[in-house]
């Protein structure tokens, strides 16, 4: 259990700094992040705390690549 916790606390501190250091690509890409939070979904003893924790990253990094994205195609409509 313990590994889990510090699996989340981790992404939490360094997925947003990662994706927004400023440099293109991402010094860590959407796909990286996505498969470490997978891969902690997969887990059969995360509980459910966990897995809101999890959960609600997964959210910040969708909302994240979208608004990237949205970026992206208004640079290229310009």
């Amino acid at each position: 259990m313990r590994f889990i916790d510090d699996e989340i606390a981790h992404i939490t501190r360094a997925m947003a700094p990662s994706l927004s250091a400023g440099t293109m690509p991402a010094v860590f890409s959407f796909d990286y992040w996505y498969e470490r939070l997978s891969a902690l979904l997969d887990l059969a003893q995360i509980t459910p705390p966990q897995f809101r924790a999890v959960d609600a990253l997964m959210v910040e990094l969708e909302t994240r690549h979208a608004a990237i994205g949205s970026k992206a195609r208004e640079a290229l409509a310009a």
